[in-house]
């Protein structure tokens, strides 16, 4: 069976959804006659923990770490909690950054380019060089952010010649977080630098959407390769077709007019204009204000629970803490609407959260509050699974809302979507081991 090296940041028990993209890509690659080797910190800071992710690597999956050495938990002590799945100094602080969080930030940014993983790069170059020294490997995949680990899979692939997949969760430089962090003329040239360099030389690139596709395209012509994230899902039956999941039946279905968020609420994230014409249908209608129950499970921001409460919703509310990912699951099955909040940044359009898919998986309406010209937009678009309402459209959102509910009063709010199993983890990870196989070169067997 052939070899691949997986070198990520995010690995169990990482919580949050940047350790899932790779975790999925693991569990199914031995079905198409790939062996994963993972290669992963020993020491990490990870903003979120799920304990229960360690039960989904597969049996026998050879696990290499290195401790690393990260400024990260002096940053964490001086700021809140940012977006899981990257470093917490970002743009999600919430409140007025002093100005030592300020200086934090410049630190930041301006001295650990790419990010602050950097001086992992080079002890996990030789680390890894030792052991291909010793183990065969046939390609290297390496997941970001943190692109550090681009960089090391870059370093492996000029000193042993061994094909390299970089492959991009997020954009690089043009990430909303690094125009919070104060760059410098040189720091910025130097992060566009490495950009180029990381996706110029790996012998192929993949992204999660079209955008990145698209940027990387037209700055590099370069051409990527889209694998989207994924829905975890086992094999499909002969005819390669997934079954809907028995959880979403209709029987199971809340009472209560919900609408469910999972995972991190944050602060950029605040659907203030959705709690606005909230409040007001809760004003116009008593039953409607009886039905009403928005449902956030995981970390919230202040901002955004301030919001609800300013609007008069928090009888409405129920706020669930953070909870093991495969316990989320009943609550997206059960619900009358799943909420996708876009983070209102700057390139919103790339945005393509991977609980998106989780969403798809449960076949419920999908209320997304974003950039109807988005990647995600697009995907709810194309699989029939829901709504889109831009930022700032009350009128669409209020309409949208009640034609929601009007299905849900009538027993018949369902949705049929259509093309969500390529969207599975087996799909997504069959489409990753056939670009594999295209970057080796088969050696002619011996006489």
């Amino acid at each position: 069976m052939k070899k691949a090296l997986i070198i990520t940041y995010y690995w169990p028990p990482a919580g949050g959804t940047g350790v899932q993209r790779c975790l999925r890509f693991v569990k199914y690659l031995r079905n198409f006659g790939w062996e994963p080797v993972v290669y992963t910190a020993d020491n990490p800071n990870y903003p979120l923990y799920d304990e229960n992710l360690v039960k989904a690597i597969p049996e026998g999956i050879q696990t290499l770490k290195l401790k690393i050495k990260e400024p990260n938990n002096l940053f964490a002590r001086a700021t809140t909690a940012g977006k899981a799945g990257k470093a917490k100094v970002q743009s999600n602080v919430e409140g007025k950054k002093s100005l030592f969080v300020k200086f934090l930030w410049f630190v930041r940014g301006n001295f650990f380019i790419p990010d602050a993983r950097v001086f992992w790069v080079k002890p996990s170059a030789r680390y890894l060089e030792r052991y291909l020294a010793e183990n065969k490997i046939d390609l290297i995949f390496s997941s970001g952010p943190p692109h550090s680990l681009h960089l090391i899979a870059k370093q492996l692939k000029d000193k042993l010649n061994i094909p390299t997949v970089a492959d991009f969760r997020d954009p690089w430089t043009t990430i909303d977080y690094l125009s919070e962090m104060f760059l410098t003329p040189f720091a910025k040239k130097k992060h566009e630098k490495l950009e180029k360099l990381v996706v110029t030389s790996a012998s192929a690139v993949t992204v999660v959407g079209r955008t990145m596709y698209n940027e990387f395209k037209e700055k590099y012509n370069r051409e990527s390769v889209v694998i989207y994230n994924s829905y975890e899902a086992t094999p499909p039956p002969k005819g390669g077709i997934l079954n809907p999941p028995s959880e979403g039946t209709e029987a199971s279905l809340d009472k209560k007019f919900t609408l469910v968020h999972i995972g991190s609420f944050l602060k950029n994230r605040n659907c203030d204009d959705l709690w606005e014409v909230l409040s007001e249908m809760v004003n116009e209608d008593s039953v409607f204000a009886k039905n009403l129950e928005i449902k956030l499970i995981g970390n919230v921001a202040s901002n955004v629970l301030d919001s609800i409460q300013k609007n008069k919703l928090s009888a409405n509310l129920n706020k669930i803490d953070f909870m093991p990912y495969s316990d989320t699951l009943r609550h997206l099955y059960s619900a009358q609407a799943l909420l996708l909040p876009i983070d209102r940044i700057k390139n919103c359009e790339f945005v393509l959260t991977g609980k998106l898919f989780d969403y798809l998986k449960a076949h419920r309406p999908i209320l997304l509050i974003g950039p109807e010209n988005g990647d995600a937009a697009q995907v709810i678009q194309d699989c029939n699974a829901g709504y889109s309402c831009n930022f700032g459209d009350k009128a669409k959102m209020k309409n949208t809302v009640k034609h929601i509910y009007t299905l849900y009063l009538s027993g018949k709010n369902n949705i049929q979507p259509v093309n969500v199993e390529r969207y599975s983890a087996y799909e997504t990870t069959k489409q990753l081991a056939r670009l594999f196989d295209s970057l080796i070169i088969e050696k002619p067997a011996q006489p």
